[in-house]
Order: structure tokens, then C-alpha cells, then sequence
């Protein structure tokens, strides 16, 4: 399960200068609209921004008169605002109140002779912005070696950086003590990032493990962290693709206790997406575990014994009816459940479709002459192997073959689902849409056999980037991602207005999917595919890869007709 604390992600102040620029884009949207420096540490808010015509910049020589300036939460030192005024550029202040309150402590206590002492990362923006406040003559203190040099014959003002941990101001306070320096001390730690770290580390006491998303750069973050960490086993991303890449090794269950949580920098929207992420791969995994005890439930039911030679080709397509990816499968599951429902009732309509995804597969491999699906020998060439020893040239008893188990699993595909289904009131609308997508997807397979031949030996063939997305369409978005979606919701009695819309959303995901594919089949590895990555390129595949070089990049094309 996955949990959040009570108090996360970005703070008022940093909440504030993110919808004042938003609005200021908003009013001024012909003007250039500019953030003096990272608004935040972390790259989620900067590309958001940026997308929305909003620009970080580190110097403000590239600011005119005609342009709109927005300082940030961290706060400016002094010196800032006179440049800004002094050039009559015009500004928006979104330094965060409880900032601006510590510039105002140490402008009053400095001038009334005080010295000056700030708690906090020496390059942090804040700790400088508020340095500046008292003429940039403050001690700095990060560490126990930062009070060494401090003299006792002066009195001090310590505040401290809003989103240090409060366990460094109380070390280095007490150090201060012990040192004997005269000193008046004024806790200035942000009240909600001291919530966020205590409700992310009361939190933390009760979980497997704690996920901390943020900048890398985000001082709070990193202060965020190393608090969890004290209390469980804790990981520190910035990147959803670094996530992807530990979680999908990781063996989490609904089990698991899993906390998530975000600094002061972090907003919801990004430490959310992290949190469906975890939710996909952990439903994913489950699934695919169930979907193929099923199926090894269900390969065992095919098996009748009636005939040698029968009881052989069943038990090869049992082989490869397995360790498929039962992505369709999923999608079922997902479509059906669109109802609210959650129980299992979908799952033999999912190992059904899985069943046939088999089918289609061996009928590829048969046109494309592949030897692998799946990391294994395909069905073909596994009789193919059996028959070497008859030394028999130009025979195709190992395609035949291949075709007639292909044919076999599409009829127990059907047999599946009438065995399950036969009195559920939909069966015919499911059996109507399942027949639909099989037509489609095979009139896709036509268009994608014909035209690479074309391609290569018709001199008179024009290349149509058309056909490319027929195929894509038919037998990729249809017979991939909305075909088994939609079957899923005709199981969960869906209106047919919401199964259309749920059609027109999904196709272009599907051509997402296969250009995807495209580009994996091309620069994977055989050990993730399964299969020779260089087959689409020896087969002449009409993919949209091979149309930009073909109409784009004339110059390669005699490289890629070396394959």
C-alpha cells in the first residue's frame, strides 16, 4: 500500500511565486516574463514554466525596461532592488513572508550594531539573499568547524535558513553556548517545512520504505531525506525515469508499506505522478504473476491426449502461450474495472485475448520467417530443427504446421470465452467486438505484408506514409490498445457513447505505442526484445522511421538498404 504523510510538497511561499508568474504571464502576454534565477530547485517546476513562455535567467543584463521581473521565494540581497530600481525595470517581489521577515530581523539587529549570524548552507540563495541585508558581513554557520574562528568580544544575532533541519540549529546553537558567545538567537525554520519533516518522519516510523521526490539541488529535500532515513529504508529521486528504473526491479506487492513524500520545492502534481507510476508497476506485476497462473491453468486444460502428433503441437503452443508481457491483458482488466468493479471476472476474457495475441504472433513469425518470439525458437523453426535429420530441401511442412496451430489458439480463444461467458448478457456484444478486432487487425497485417515488397520490387510503387498509419492504426492501436480496453468495458456493461470516446482517446496512444516499438526494434538489444534487432530493417517494415529517411534523409537511404 502507498502512503503520504499528513503535510507534503511545495509550501505557501513557493506555491505564491509559481502562480504569480503564471498570472503575470497571463496579464502580460506579450511582454517577456522573466524569474531572476531557479524559481525552485527542481527541474519538474523550471520545464513547466518553460513550457508556459516563463523564463529562469542568471543575469539581469537581458532585462529591458519593456520586461516583467519576478524575484523568487529564496529572496534578493539589497543590492538587487537598488539595480532594478536604478534601471527602471519593473518588478513583482514573491519572496516568501517568513523570508521577508528575516531580512527585516537582520536589517533592524545589524544596525543596531549586532552582529550578524545565519544557520545555513553557504550557498544556499536564501542564506545569501539574507546576507545581504547586513552589508554580506555575516558568519556563516553550516558546520561545528564554521564556530572555531568566532570571537566572544562581540554579541550576535542568530537566525537560520528557513528550511534547515531544526537537529543543526540546535547542535550549532548549543556549540555557541559552550563557546561562551554572547548571542540572542531568533528561530527563524519555516513552520511548514518543519511540519513537512515531521509528518514525513512520523510517517517514515511505520513504513517498508519512504520515496522522497525533489530536485537534486533542493536543500529541504535533501534535509527531507536524511530525516526519513534515520527511521526506515529511504531512496531520494528527482527523476521519474530513474524510479522506473529501480522500481521495475524492485519485488513490491500491495503489501509492501511504501511512504511518499516531497520537500518544500516538490508540488503535488509531480510527487503524484510518482505515486501512479508505483501504483501501475505494482498492479502491473501482480497482474501478470495471476494472468500467468491462469494461463498455465488453462495451456494444461488444451492438452486431451487424443493424438501423439496433436498432444505435440498443443503442448508448442503451450510453450509460447506463456512469459508474454500480458500488457493486453492488463488493458482488459483496467477497461473492466473503468465500472468500479474489482473483482476477477475479467480475467478469463484477458487470458483469452492473451491466447490470441499467441495465435497472431506464430502467424507473424511464419511471415516474417522469424526464429525467435520470446526468447525462445519459434513454433516453426522448432519443426524445422525436428526435421533436419530428413535432409528434405524446399518442403514447408514446418509453416503448415505453424498455421494450423496458429488457427488452433484462435478457436480456443473463442472457447474461453463462451465456456466463461455464456450466460453474462454482453457475450454477444463482446463476441461482435472481438470479431471486429481480429478483422481489423488482419486487414492491417495485409497492408503491412504488401507494401515492403512493394516497396523494394515495384519501381512504379509510390511511397504513402498513409499506408504506414493504416497499419499503425488497425493493427497496432486496434489490436494493442483498443480493442482490449474496449472489450474490458463491454464486460463491465459501459455505455457505447463512453466505449467511442474511450476509442478516440486510445488510437493515438496506440500509434504512440508502436513508433515506440519501432525505435526499440531498431536500437534495443535481442535480449530485451526477444527477437533480432535487425528484422525490420531485413523485412523493409513500412514504419514511420524508414519513411522520414525515405522522404527527409535521401542522403541515407543507400545506408539503410545495405540490410
Amino acid at each position: 500500500m502507498i502512503y503520504f504523510p499528513k503535510n507534503y510538497g511545495v509550501c505557501g511561499g513557493a506555491n505564491k511565486a509559481i502562480s504569480m508568474a503564471i498570472s503575470l504571464k497571463d496579464k502580460y502576454k506579450n511582454k517577456n516574463v522573466y524569474i531572476y534565477k531557479e524559481i525552485l530547485h527542481n527541474p519538474f517546476v523550471i520545464n513547466d514554466l518553460n513550457n508556459k513562455n516563463i523564463k529562469c535567467i542568471d543575469n539581469l543584463d537581458v532585462v529591458t525596461k519593456d520586461d516583467i521581473l519576478i524575484i523568487r521565494a529564496h529572496g534578493e540581497p539589497k543590492e538587487t532592488y537598488e539595480y532594478l530600481d536604478k534601471n527602471g525595470i519593473k518588478y513583482f517581489d514573491a519572496t516568501c513572508i517568513n523570508v521577508i521577515n528575516i531580512h527585516n530581523i537582520v536589517k533592524e539587529k545589524y544596525s543596531l550594531g549586532y552582529k550578524i549570524i545565519i544557520i545555513g548552507k553557504k550557498t544556499h540563495p536564501e542564506v545569501l539573499g539574507t546576507n545581504g541585508w547586513c552589508n554580506n558581513e555575516a558568519i556563516i554557520l553550516e558546520t561545528e568547524d564554521d564556530i572555531k574562528n568566532i570571537s566572544n568580544k562581540h554579541k550576535y544575532f542568530v537566525v537560520c535558513q528557513t528550511t534547515i533541519s531544526s537537529e543543526t540549529v540546535t547542535n550549532l546553537t548549543r556549540q555557541l553556548c559552550k563557546m561562551n558567545i554572547d548571542f540572542e538567537f531568533k528561530n527563524t525554520i519555516c513552520k511548514a517545512q518543519s511540519s513537512i519533516a515531521d509528518s514525513s518522519v512520523e510517517l517514515a516510523k511505520d513504513m517498508d520504505l519512504m520515496i522522497v521526490i525533489g530536485g537534486k539541488e533542493s536543500s529541504n529535500t535533501k534535509e527531507l531525506f536524511n530525516a526519513c532515513s534515520r527511521f526506515t529504508k529511504s531512496y531520494y529521486f528527482s527523476s521519474l525515469k530513474d524510479f522506473y528504473d529501480f522500481i521495475k526491479n524492485e519485488n513490491f506487492t500491495y503489501k509492501t508499506k511504501i511512504g511518499i513524500t516531497g520537500g518544500a520545492s516538490t508540488p503535488k502534481k509531480q510527487i503524484d505522478e510518482f505515486k501512479n507510476l508505483l501504483e501501475f508497476v505494482i498492479y502491473y506485476k501482480t497482474k501478470l504473476k495471476e494472468f500467468n497462473k491462469l494461463l498455465k491453468k488453462y495451456n494444461e486444460s488444451f492438452i486431451t491426449y487424443e493424438n501423439q502428433l496433436v498432444t505435440k503441437a498443443i503442448k508448442k503452443f503451450n510453450d509460447m502461450n506463456c512469459d508474454g508481457k500480458c500488457l493486453r491483458g492488463c488493458l482488459i482488466d483496467l477497461g473492466y474495472k473503468l465500472s468500479c468493479n474489482n473483482d476477477n471476472y475479467s480475467n478469463a476474457l484477458s487470458i483469452a485475448y492473451e491466447t490470441f495475441e499467441t495465435s497472431i504472433l506464430i502467424h507473424d513469425d511464419i511471415i516474417d520467417n522469424a526464429t525467435l518470439r520470446r526468447g525462445k525458437q519459434t513454433i516453426p523453426n522448432t519443426y524445422l530443427n525436428e526435421y533436419n535429420d530428413f535432409n528434405v530441401k524446399n518442403d514447408n511442412t514446418h509453416n503448415s504446421l505453424g498455421i494450423c496451430i496458429g488457427d488452433l489458439g484462435f478457436y480456443y480463444c473463442f472457447q474461453i470465452i463462451l465456456d466463461n461467458y455464456k450466460n453474462d448478457k454482453n457475450l454477444h456484444k463482446i463476441l461482435t467486438y472481438y470479431n471486429d478486432v481480429v478483422i481489423k487487425t488482419i486487414k492491417g497485417e495485409i497492408i503491412d505484408v504488401e507494401t515492403p515488397f512493394l516497396e523494394k520490387y515495384d519501381k512504379n510503387h509510390k511511397h504513402n506514409s498513409d499506408d504506414i498509419m493504416q497499419i499503425y492504426k488497425l493493427k497496432t492501436s486496434w489490436y494493442t490498445i483498443i480493442g482490449p480496453f474496449c472489450l474490458g468495458m463491454i464486460l463491465g456493461n459501459q455505455k457505447k457513447k463512453d466505449i467511442k470516446e474511450f476509442e478516440q482517446i486510445l488510437e493515438p496512444l496506440g500509434i504512440a505505442f508502436q513508433i515506440k516499438d519501432d525505435i526499440l526494434g531498431i536500437y534495443s538489444s535481442k535480449d530485451i526484445l526477444g527477437k533480432s534487432v535487425y528484422s525490420d530493417i531485413e523485412e523493409f517494415k513500412q514504419t514511420i522511421l524508414y519513411s522520414y529517411i525515405k522522404t527527409e534523409r535521401k542522403d541515407l537511404i543507400n545506408d539503410l538498404l545495405k540490410y
